[in-house]
Formats: structure tokens, sequence, C-alpha cells
């Protein structure tokens, strides 16, 4: 069985890498533009590296960073805020696919860390708990029909 307190610091470990890959994107957003370019020409949000940047560090990194507050501050709200900010992680990646029509292997590890998140709170709520199912049986052959 895992721990409880191993749970909890994965979870803590995911938002902040969360926060620090949303930050590094909200930066580069603004600072080198041009960089994001052939992934966002011909897009709804071509030519607005501004509001892009804005929807990925302050919304998306704003869940994680609350999650990761009310981990350290509030910690019998910690299930809430991990849950909330690994869908809207989620969330944000499906539709920046579908915004872009592309998926990169970025995307597979921040949604795959956004259902981590949501992973990790059903463990710790109890929802998913390994289970001792004894010694195993010898296979046996399929009754004849």
């Amino acid at each position: 069985m895992v721990p409880m307190r191993t749970v909890r610091g994965a979870l803590l470990g995911i938002a902040i890498v969360q926060i620090l890959s949303t930050v590094l994107g909200f930066v580069t957003l603004l600072t080198i533009p041009e960089s994001y370019a052939f992934m966002l020409d011909g897009t709804l949000f071509e030519g607005r590296y501004v509001l892009a940047a804005l929807l990925l560090g302050v919304v998306v990194g704003g869940f994680q960073w609350a999650a990761a507050a009310v981990h350290i501050r509030a910690p019998r709200w910690l299930p809430l805020g991990h849950t909330t900010a690994g869908l809207v992680m989620i969330g944000w990646i499906a539709g920046e696919c579908l915004v872009m029509d592309s998926f990169i292997w970025p995307h597979a590890l921040w949604g795959g860390l956004g259902v981590a998140q949501l992973t990790l709170v059903l463990v710790l709520l109890g929802v998913l708990t390994p289970h001792d199912r004894g010694p195993r049986k010898p296979a046996q052959g399929l009754p004849n029909d």
C-alpha cells in the first residue's frame, strides 16, 4: 500500500512541475512569440500571443498555483484543488491539440501529468486502492462444450 504522505508529495510535485511549465510557456510566448508562430499560424491565436500567454500562464497556471497553495495552507481542500487543476490542464491540452490540429510529445507529458493528478486524488480519497488477491491459482483450461 502506498503511504498517503507519498501520494500528497506526488500531487504537490506534479503541481510544481505544471506551474514551472506554464510559467515557461507564458514567458516565452511574451518574449519570443515567433518561436510559436509555426504552431499558431492559421489558428484563432495567430498574432494573439499575449492572449495565448495569459490563458496559459494566468488561467491554466493559476489553477496549478491554487492547487499548490491549497495543498499547503488548507489541506482539507487538497482533493478539490488538485482535481480542478488536473481537469483544467487536461482541458487545455485537449483544446490546444484541437486548435493546432496536432499532437506532440509535450502534450502527452502535460496531459499525462493532469491525468496523474486526477488519479492520485482518487488514490488519496480511497477510491483507487490496491487489493490483496491472495496467492494465484494455477490457470485451468476452458470447459469443453
